[in-house]
């Protein structure tokens, strides 16, 4: 093991302070999220406009990714951690201020910013930790991140529909404000001397140039992509992140289409969020009791459920099941990609292989308005919730035949080289 994932001593690592950050953030987001949607549709924007705003807040965390990654390598990742928990305030008064397409948008591009740079410094940071109780870790979390999600969407339907868009923009900057504050609580050493891959990549002389530095950057990326399990965790990050992008983005609309208040709406994306505070706390449980493959397809199949049967309810109470059973499923995904980019990915790479899941995330959450505004163009929402959950069948159908062919070729490895019986791969259970 490297010093980088050994220089966090128990008297500076605080994994609570990281999880209420994470918390403060997803609360953040779910406050904003699913209403924007909706406040664009107020605003006289239709279809493809609303995914245009949708998608401008995902536009150029997609490109910084990477960069966020090295600059958290270089600079800290507490650092990244404050300048996105301060971006995110400065986006919280924009939105409070617009009034029009154009102020909003650029509200949803510098909130893009800052809340990546935000996510990706808490992924690091938490799992920088100790190897010891990491699923726990994990779990707890994911908790936070949990009951975030759960209890904005309520508070920004019901202050939605009682006092206006413009408190629910109010309570995320104050909410921004609270996460600074838990920002400058989240501790971390400066890192070694070794630093992480996007470190070494950094430091090379300058008589290298800048074409070197990005050749040995994109080589970093490539021998990570080649990683065959690491590429399973994007995929399933991509994926899961779009079908919860979807709950929290074109669910809103369908509910409004059927003469949903925006509190019924808010209490239905919560109700998923619920699902994932109850099947959290069983997370290591379940990885310990149901191989990895398995989990995978149950995750896909149960979440899926949510683009399909969407356009065939209109009963409150069925749609609400629907929320909350799919939720179960993606509550599971998130911890599960987290540890997986744990035990797929050495401690020199962590910060890259953040990045790069950040990419994925960043690019579901461009993609989702994207497809759903050009179908809308041409189809109702109904018949978009399906043609979308066709092309997500296909991308699970491949994420689990690359798994399935990945084990199957290193099984087939291990009995060739006569390993001792029991002997495993490290990367995967």
């Amino acid at each position: 093991m490297s010093k980088h994932s050994s220089h966090f001593s128990s008297s500076l690592y605080n994994p609570l302070w990281i999880s209420i950050s994470c918390g403060l953030y997803w609360f953040a987001f779910s406050l904003t999220r699913p209403i924007i949607s909706l406040y664009a549709s107020s605003l006289g924007m239709e279809g493809i406009g609303v995914g245009a705003v949708l998608a401008v807040y995902s536009l150029m965390p997609l490109i910084a990714a990477i960069p966020g990654g090295l600059i958290a390598d270089r600079l800290g990742r507490t650092f990244v951690l404050r300048i996105g928990s301060v971006t995110m305030l400065a986006s919280g008064l924009l939105y409070w201020l617009s009034s029009g397409p154009g102020l909003l948008a650029l509200a949803q591009l510098l909130a893009g910013l800052g809340q990546m740079a935000v996510w990706l410094a808490v992924q690091v940071l938490i799992t920088e930790g100790p190897k010891q109780g990491s699923e726990s870790r994990f779990a707890t979390f994911s908790l936070y991140m949990a009951l975030g999600q759960m209890i904005a969407p309520v508070l920004s339907g019901f202050l939605s529909d009682h006092y206006g868009y413009s408190v629910v923009f109010a309570g995320y900057t104050l909410t921004s404000l609270l996460l600074i504050l838990t920002a400058w609580r989240c501790k971390e050493s400066a890192p070694d001397a070794a630093g992480s891959a996007l470190t070494k990549i950094s430091r090379l002389p300058e008589n290298k140039g800048r074409h070197a530095k990005t050749a040995a950057f994109f080589q970093q990326c490539a021998a990570l992509l080649k990683n065959r399990y690491f590429a399973v965790i994007l995929l399933t990050t991509f994926i899961s992140l779009f079908i919860l992008d979807v709950r929290t983005t074109y669910l809103p609309i369908q509910l409004q289409s059927l003469e949903m208040s925006n509190t019924k709406v808010g209490l239905l994306v919560s109700a998923g969020a619920l699902s994932a505070v109850f099947v959290r706390p069983i997370y290591p449980l379940l990885m310990a009791r149901l191989p990895f493959s398995r989990l995978l397809i149950l995750t896909y199949a149960v979440s899926l459920l949510l683009m399909f049967v969407t356009p065939l309810l209109t009963n409150y109470y069925a749609l609400m099941a629907l929320v909350l059973i799919t939720g179960l499923a993606l509550g599971i995904n998130q911890p599960m990609t987290l540890s997986m980019i744990a035990s797929s990915t050495a401690p020199e790479e962590r910060g890259l292989g953040i990045g790069l899941r950040l990419m994925a995330n960043r690019a579901a959450q461009l993609m989702n308005p994207l497809l759903f505004g050009a179908f809308t163009s041409m189809v109702n929402l109904g018949t978009a919730f399906l043609l979308v959950g066709l092309i997500l069948l296909l991308s699970c159908s491949f994420t689990v035949w690359l798994y399935s062919t990945t084990e199957a070729g290193r099984e087939k490895s291990v009995r060739s080289e006569d390993l001792p019986a029991g002997k495993t791969s490290p990367r995967v259970r």
